[in-house]
């Protein structure tokens, strides 16, 4: 095939990452938004890299320049990448991560290649006109299909499931717009205009992303750009500097006068605004909160292992070991450090950091070279990977980032190599193609030598979509498949797809597929499993059972490190017991005491423990358990009152409990604000006899939650048995009045 050819081939390829997988959102599929999305990347990338191999055996000027700074960098911050990954806890987790992530640092391999591959055959402005203008088309049509469905999304996240990883794609589209607009990609004034209006929409919508990082980012980009542009252009551009000078200067008092002005009624109405300023209360905010105590085990993890850290996609196990309950109230498991560089620091240690910032650097020594010539570009890409770098303070990279971020460095070694050579690069890449042409004694070794290098090229890229697309996908929708059977209380033909699922042998699934099923059958098993269940679907649960237990316990033998096994497989037991009627408690206890191991911290471990041992009639064990517990945790003054009252309610002694809850709440903590917690202490208080502090807790949960059937009715409940018949009768009407269910119990309150 023709090098003409060849070269559109790969380009439409590498386009299609862009315009294609974006918009890829594959219901047969775990995390529709991101399994599907993986999978095509990597189909649509080893396909274009049999194509490129092809090119380069006709064009050896087609290859990327590996002398490239950036290209050293990059592959560089790879390498270091596999080495910390052989030296972290779980070596096949790095390299191939999990069904939810789809990242690891093969991932990250591909995205190498497509950089490679988007340098080579991307050299030309015209080409980048094209490429930037597919890149702008997606990312509008991604918004405005946000837009539409703004109702089921009240922070905007277009098509990629997560308001963070729109707004970071949409950092990277401002500044493609900026680009195409200073580099005069458009000469019809419809289209400039059109890309001037298109930075206002992306900004629009960016903000109705409510990413609070994205916010930084943008702030940090947009004031860079004005700051450079005022001190740099004040003679050349007066006009920009003058605007750019103004801006800046309203938009520092216009935030200013937000933040002093957030107690105000006019910002508290509104919740963007009043989302944005929460900010500043750092501790008092949720999010903050849990990001600054997330950061904090980040560095404790580079303390424990400062050269090489835990290993890439390895955080969830350093943040298991120094586990923090005030960030597992949100959610227990986390994965991420939610700050690419902590991240970088306690996954890959000072090691993998080192090349990290060796990349920044280069990325920034680059586009100060840029900045002798083109001013005005330099400050746009200064201020796009300022906001890429400031809103990763707050988030990870994953492939929406990516895919904004590998096309931003593919145009900055297009730029800078247009300005070593000049813009002549049409007639050098035609002069190349002269003398290849000129050589015609070589011509049969050349096709000869294309021939054996090609047939292998083609089997690996094969091979590559097999091993990376094709059977992922396979066990990836099985388990589903078993979702799916279970919710809907097939069981029979569920273990079926398990079956299938577990037989499929990709270190990309092998162990992520029965974590997820072992989930997914804990779920069965607490909300399923009915009293009416059948004796036929009894025996299905067991035969599943039976199954998916040993395959559990070779996970937990063969991936210490994973947090989730050891609830999984404990809680687990401990439903078989109570369930399905087998005589595994042993086995529970056993397991997670080994979970404790791993995590002294972990209240998960030990709330499933106390049941465990509770069934098992060892109240004292059980007790000094917890007691032991919680005389070494700090997390807050309430939580040992909490933690103890919590054992005594499942043990049902509920003085004791109560005890504690009254001890918690003078300490300061809040039950109304979790739902979970406030039922737990209403119904202590009633069996405790203590009516008056239902009313008292339930009337603190109406005034920050607003009126309630349930709230209604429990207040109801309190005052009947308080005495107080006229104050009961007001508020059963009230909860009838909301939800007509309690009308049956109209006669305990109208007589």
């Amino acid at each position: 095939m023709s090098s003409k050819f060849l070269k559109p081939i790969t380009q439409i390829l590498l386009l299609s990452v862009v315009a294609v997988v974006p918009f890829l959102f594959t219901k047969s599929l775990y995390f529709p938004y991101v399994s599907g999305k993986v999978y095509l990347f990597r189909l649509l990338v080893a396909l274009a890299f049999f194509f490129w191999a092809w090119l380069m055996l006709k064009e050896k000027a087609s290859g990327p320049n590996f002398k490239n700074l950036l290209v050293i960098a990059l592959v560089l911050f790879f390498l270091a990448q596999v080495l910390v990954s052989f030296l972290g806890v779980d070596p096949v987790y790095s390299f191939f991560s999990s069904i939810e992530r789809g990242d690891g640092v093969l991932q990250y391999g591909f995205w190498i290649l497509y950089f490679l591959m988007l340098i080579s055959v991307f050299k030309s402005k015209k080409d980048w006109q094209i490429f930037l203008s597919v890149f702008l088309i997606t990312a509008l049509v991604i918004s405005v299909y946000a837009w539409l469905n703004y109702k089921e999304q009240i922070r905007l996240h277009g098509i990629f499931g997560n308001s963070s990883y729109l707004a970071v794609f949409l950092l990277f589209a401002i500044g493609f717009c900026a680009i195409a607009i200073e580099r005069r990609f458009f000469k019809d004034i419809f289209l400039k205009t059109s890309v001037v209006l298109a930075i206002a929409f992306f900004i629009f919508t960016l903000i109705f992303t409510q990413t609070r990082g994205a916010y930084v980012g943008l702030a940090g980009g947009i004031s860079l750009f004005c700051f450079l542009s005022t001190l740099f252009l004040r003679k050349k551009n007066k006009k920009l500097a003058l605007f750019c000078g103004i801006a800046l200067a309203v938009g520092l008092i216009a935030t200013i006068a937000l933040f002093s002005a957030r107690e105000t009624d006019f910002v508290k109405s509104r919740y963007i605004l009043q989302h944005t300023t929460s900010i500043a209360k750092l501790w008092q905010d949720d999010v903050v909160r849990e990001r600054l105590l997330t950061w904090q085990i980040a560095l404790k993890a580079l303390k424990e292992r400062p050269v090489f850290g835990y290993g890439p996609e390895n955080f969830a196990s350093a943040f298991n070991k120094y586990y923090d309950y005030r960030i597992g109230m949100v959610q227990p498991w986390f994965d991420r450090a939610h700050s690419q560089p902590l991240d970088t620091l306690a996954t890959g240690g000072i090691v993998l950091f080192s090349f990290y910032l060796f990349w920044i650097g280069v990325v920034i020594y680059l586009i100060f070279k840029i900045s002798r010539e083109k001013k005005i570009l330099s400050f746009i890409l200064a201020s796009t990977f300022l906001a890429y770098l400031l809103q990763g303070l707050f988030l990870f990279d994953t492939l929406p980032t990516y895919l904004g971020l590998f096309p931003f460095l593919g145009f900055l070694v297009f730029q800078s190599y247009e300005l070593r050579i000049g813009t002549n690069i049409q007639i050098s890449d035609e002069s190349r193609g002269q003398k290849l042409k000129e050589k015609q004694n070589t011509k049969y070794k050349i096709q000869t030598t294309s021939c054996k290098i090609l047939v292998p090229v083609g089997i690996f890229s094969l091979f590559i979509i097999y091993a990376t697309c094709f059977i992922p996908y396979r066990a990836n929708a099985s388990t589903l498949k078993f979702y799916a059977f279970t919710e809907n209380g097939i069981y029979k033909g569920a273990e079926l797809f398990l079956e299938e699922a577990f037989n499929i042998k990709s270190p990309y699934t092998f162990w992520e597929v029965r974590k997820r099923a072992g989930w997914q059958f804990l779920n069965v098993l607490d909300y399923g499993l009915k009293d009416k269940t059948g004796p036929d679907d009894i025996r299905a649960l067991k035969d599943i059972y039976d199954f998916i237990t040993p395959e559990l316990e070779k996970f937990a033998e063969n991936k210490p490190y994973d947090p989730q096994i050891y609830f999984i497989l404990g809680r687990m037991y401990r439903f078989g017991f109570e369930k399905l009627g087998y005589n595994d408690l042993d086995k529970a206890e056993r397991i997670l005491k080994k979970g404790f191991n791993y995590s002294d911290l972990r209240v998960e471990y030990l709330n499933e423990l106390d049941q465990v041992l509770l069934l098992e009639e060892k109240f004292e064990e059980a007790e000094k358990f917890v007691k032991d517990y919680i005389g070494k945790v700090n997390f807050d003054e309430y939580f040992p009152y909490v933690t103890l009252g919590h054992f005594y309610f499942v043990a049902g002694k509920y003085d004791l409990a109560m005890e504690q809850y009254e001890k918690a709440r003078e300490a300061g903590y809040k039950f109304y604000e979790n739902t979970e917690e406030y039922s737990r202490f209403l119904s202590v208080a009633e069996k405790s006899g203590e009516y008056q502090k239902v009313v008292d807790m339930a009337l603190v949960y109406l005034e920050k939650w607003g009126p309630d059937a349930d709230t209604f009715f429990n207040i109801a409940v309190g005052y009947l048995n308080l005495g107080e018949k006229e104050k009961a009768r007001e508020f059963f009407l009230k909860a009838v009045e909301l939800k007509k269910d309690y009308e049956e119990y109209r006669s305990f309150f109208t007589q």
